[in-house]
């Protein structure tokens, strides 16, 4: 009996231990290399879906602001890392001659450095216009200015004389608004400062009225939104204001521009180039493309 007893209670030897353990081992790795490859793979597609929900919401921003571009106002820096465009609030036809019916009306007078004139067919003006008092004030960005015939010609301010150019840019083609009142529709705007009349109407009678610069710019791995600052000939690479991130991670960018024709609009091309470090600490890249069809027709 205790000879039976003594056998009973002996346990494990050494032996079958370390088989034990080492059988535990190998199963432990089998089971691990079946299920680490879905977890890493469910972890990649989460990490890449992440960063490039960011970044298609950067572009859809991007997006629905350059359709709103003053028609060929856009322009792209030299090395393609940022686009700055005059962005529009709102647009109408103006009176260009009096109803002899009606002694009230009042067309604009093209001649004249500053002048009043009647909105055709109602004017929905748009919610906070910034009214100044003149073209200073729009030119600085504090004010909403009046476009006419913005044909972006010619493409550098210092090619033409001043007064004669319809490049926004320049400046010849825009005024300050004054004042403005929807229920009547009648404006009020002025570029006396300049000393020259427009340079041209528009032969759909067409303004738009220009709420802020606008500029998206990469630089030091980020995407960067700028607005509210002062409209100037040459293009500023970044603003002289704080930018807005939009998008980070961003190992390259490109804006690509085909200027639009008589018969079909321009197009901008977007492309991101998303950079990051994955948990085993290689770089992992994404590549991205939109394009938006930008409004031509002044």
């Amino acid at each position: 009996m205790r000879r039976a007893a003594a056998s009973a209670a002996r346990g494990f030897t050494l032996i079958e231990l370390v088989t034990v353990i080492t059988l535990s081992a190998i199963l432990s790795v089998v089971v691990w290399r079946n299920i680490s490859l879905p977890i890493r793979a469910f972890s990649d597609i989460t990490r890449r879906a992440e960063a490039v929900a960011t970044a298609q919401l950067a572009m859809e921003r991007m997006a629905r602001e350059i359709r709103l571009a003053l028609p060929n106002s856009l322009r792209v820096s030299g090395d393609g890392s940022a686009i700055e465009l005059l962005r529009t609030s709102s647009s109408g036809r103006y009176r260009a001659e009096l109803n002899p019916s009606d002694a009230s009306t009042d067309a604009l007078n093209l001649s004249a450095s500053s002048d009043t004139f009647q909105v055709l067919g109602g004017w929905s003006m748009p919610a906070g216009l910034r009214t100044g008092s003149g073209l200073p004030q729009c030119l600085a960005g504090t004010a909403d200015c009046l476009a006419i015939y913005n044909t972006g010609s010619p493409a550098t301010c210092s090619s033409q004389t001043a007064g004669t150019r319809t490049n926004a840019w320049c400046g010849d083609n825009l005024a300050g608004i004054l004042s403005a009142n929807s229920a009547t529709g009648v404006v009020s705007a002025s570029r006396a400062s300049a000393g020259t009349a427009w340079p041209t109407g528009s032969p759909q009678q067409r303004f738009y009225v220009v709420d802020t610069a606008l500029s998206f710019v990469c630089a030091g791995g980020m995407l960067r939104r700028y607005s509210g600052y002062a409209i100037a000939s040459t293009q500023p690479v970044p603003p002289a204001v704080t930018g807005a991130l939009l998008a980070d991670h961003i190992g390259a960018c490109t804006f690509s521009y085909e200027a639009g024709s008589a018969s079909r609009a321009g197009l901008l091309s977007i492309q991101l180039t998303l950079s990051y470090s994955t948990p085993d600490e290689t770089t992992e890249q994404l590549s991205l493309l939109e394009q938006v069809h930008v409004p031509n027709s002044p």
